[in-house]
């Protein structure tokens, strides 16, 4: 009887252990996941569960299948936490293909270091990382973690799968809550299951996803933030080294905020004087703004500060003002002081800073949304808005990652939401006059005189701040011309009212045409390529979106060898379609004379599949236009 037992025992153990090996088996993952898929996440577990006002844990199981090279990235393990949180029980193997562990990890071979991210003085940040050396592809990647938290303001976002191009067996998550600690969420771009369970003393909640396809990246999709599942989390009341809130509301999040700016807006009376001085003989109010904008550019440089508190809370404008740095709040509070300093009011503004990051929601209240800190300033005529962490920035201009959203104004009695400036697609111009003068032997010389504006200006923003050589090399690798030689250039910043550069461009063509018998053939080039896609895959799952709508307006003027007459020139071209319009306006308004005007407007806005058939003609033909040759035929006389 004993030797049965042991036998039976021995049986079910080893059934046991062979199906805990075979489940990560690659043979068992669908077809249909693996369809597009440089990667498959078998299992993802991620599950909270709060403890108290300042207290919370995160467990997390993952498992993996890399299918190939390019699908590696998704087994690398990430954690990162600070000085309010640690990490535990970190666990990490790897199985082949046949789901047979070949490899554990010890804790000891998980790196840990500093995360501090780029311009960063102070941080507590930290990351503890395993990127797998395994290359024997398909294999799987299993791990296992636990981190504990003392403190409470947000939580990420919850994605069952990160990448298009990962697919998902089966991914879950769930949060447990006292009861007197409320829970906001919202799902996006997902049918997820979704359960929650009530008792005397907490509550939880569980979703679940399965079965994820996953999907080619498409060039000009919008952000993976609205294509990509995700269960948005926000708490309700937070916690923060003795800071305490309730933000289910904007207003009280801008209550929690102003509280972190407490007596942190106080100069010393030598600058007081000394802003009061500079500014007593200005008398417009916006020139006065002005003249301190350009101060604190002057004294300040830009590092991030981000310990503890100091991640949500800005220095004293004192330090600022002593030390001469600070990161995004230290800056906009010490502007923000500056102009309290002489009686101007203004506004510390939180904002979601980049294409992934803004206040996206403004019905779903979440300091998660948002990265950044800017400041506003109201005055009679118009609204004043500066980025303070740029130190080159041209005044009144915020750029294009901060356009166009929502930013909470942080003021005494709380938060209120308004919109960033708009810059459309008239204010966002390139122009350019480029003169070339063909040679018979086909090279040209040429000058090109360009301006950019607004949102353009920013593509020749970082020009104005390089080297003479270190501008050339940016020049030869932007200007889309095979046998370019540049000899005299500059570039010249001419802002006024609105962000404006000049850039001047002096040089050769080895290649600018072709020359056959006593022909010649011109392709025109406008030296700046189109940066729109020249056609849409019939097979593109994803809408295209245009966050910023542009103008480009070139005019090439072309002088011919004095022997060579136009024997042929295109016809004038004019597209129309509901993502922009392009012009092609051919002339010659002297007999060596040809003149080529380009007219491209982009519009902005997120274009679906229905409207893919327009958009491509509108494409395509612009994109065969524009590389119809001129041809010159050489006279007899």
């Amino acid at each position: 009887m004993k030797k049965q037992t042991l036998i039976m025992f021995f049986l079910l153990l080893t059934s046991f252990y062979s199906k805990g090996q075979k489940q990560w088996n690659v043979s068992l993952i669908a077809d249909s996941l693996k369809k597009e898929a440089n990667a498959v996440i078998r299992f993802f577990s991620t599950d909270y569960e709060r403890t108290a006002l300042e207290r919370y844990t995160k467990t997390v199981h993952y498992a993996v299948t890399v299918l190939n090279e390019n699908g590696k990235s998704a087994a690398d393990l990430q954690v990162y936490y600070d000085r309010n949180s640690e990490v535990n029980s970190i666990e990490l193997s790897i199985f082949d293909k046949d789901g047979q562990c070949v490899k554990t990890i010890k804790r000891k071979e998980v790196n840990d270091y500093a995360y501090p991210g780029s311009h960063t003085l102070f941080s507590d940040s930290r990351i503890k990382h395993y990127s797998p050396s395994y290359n024997y592809y398909p294999y799987t990647v299993e791990y296992s973690y636990t981190t504990n938290h003392r403190s409470v303001v947000a939580y990420p976002n919850w994605h069952p799968s990160n990448w298009f191009d990962i697919a998902v067996e089966k991914a879950q998550l769930s949060f447990q809550t006292p009861n007197e600690f409320e829970l906001n969420y919202r799902e996006l771009n997902g049918n997820f299951t979704f359960a929650s369970e009530k008792t005397e003393t907490t509550t939880s909640y569980r979703w679940e996803l399965t079965n994820l396809k996953a999907s080619k990246y498409a060039p000009y999709a919008p952000s993976y933030l609205d294509l990509l599942p995700t269960i948005m989390l926000a708490p309700t009341q937070i916690a923060y080294e003795g800071y305490t809130g309730n933000i289910s509301n904007w207003e009280n999040l801008g209550k929690w905020v102003h509280t972190l700016m407490q007596n942190r807006d106080e100069l010393s009376p030598e600058t007081l004087v000394k802003i009061n001085q500079l500014t007593d003989t200005i008398p417009s109010k916006r020139e006065k703004i002005k003249a301190l904008y350009t101060y604190m550019q002057n004294r300040t440089r830009y590092v991030n500060i981000a310990l503890g508190i100091g991640g949500f809370q800005p220095i004293p404008a004192t330090e600022v003002d002593s030390k001469g740095y600070g990161d995004c709040k230290a800056l906009s509070n010490y502007m923000r002081a500056l102009l309290k300093g002489v009686g101007i009011d203004s506004y510390y503004t939180v904002i979601g800073n980049g294409r992934h990051q803004k206040i996206k929601h403004p019905d779903f209240t979440s300091l998660n949304q948002t990265n950044h800190i800017i400041l506003c300033v109201p005055t009679e005529k118009d609204t004043i808005w500066l980025e303070c962490t740029n130190q080159k920035f041209p005044f009144n201009y915020i750029g294009s990652s901060n356009a166009d959203r929502y930013g909470l104004l942080i003021t005494e009695t709380g938060g209120i939401l308004t919109k960033t400036p708009t810059y459309d697609l008239n204010s966002n111009y390139r122009s350019s006059v480029i003169n070339m003068r063909l040679q018979e032997t086909r090279e040209a010389d040429f000058e090109a005189h360009s301006t950019f504006n607004i949102f353009l200006y920013e593509s020749a923003f970082p020009l104005l701040n390089m080297s003479k050589e270190e501008q050339k090399r940016a020049l030869l690798k932007s200007l889309s011309v095979n046998g370019l030689k540049i000899g005299d250039f500059s570039i010249t910043n001419t802002t006024k009212e609105k962000p404006t550069a000049q850039l001047y461009t002096k040089g050769a063509l080895s290649s600018f045409a072709i020359r056959t018998g006593n022909r010649i053939f011109i392709e025109p080039t406008f030296l700046y390529e189109n940066t729109f896609v020249s056609g849409i895959k019939s097979d593109r799952s994803y809408p295209i979106e245009e966050p910023i709508g542009y103008t480009f307006h070139d005019t090439l003027n072309i002088t011919v060898p004095t022997n060579y007459d136009v024997e042929f020139l295109p016809e004038n071209l004019e597209l129309k379609s509901i993502y922009g319009i392009y012009k092609l306006v051919y002339a010659t308004p002297e007999d060596d004379k040809i003149s080529i005007t380009r007219t491209v407007q982009i519009k902005a806005g997120t274009y679906g599949k229905s409207l893919f058939d327009e958009i491509n003609h509108f494409l395509k033909n612009s994109s065969t236009k524009e590389k119809e040759k001129i041809i010159l035929k050489k006279n007899q006389s």
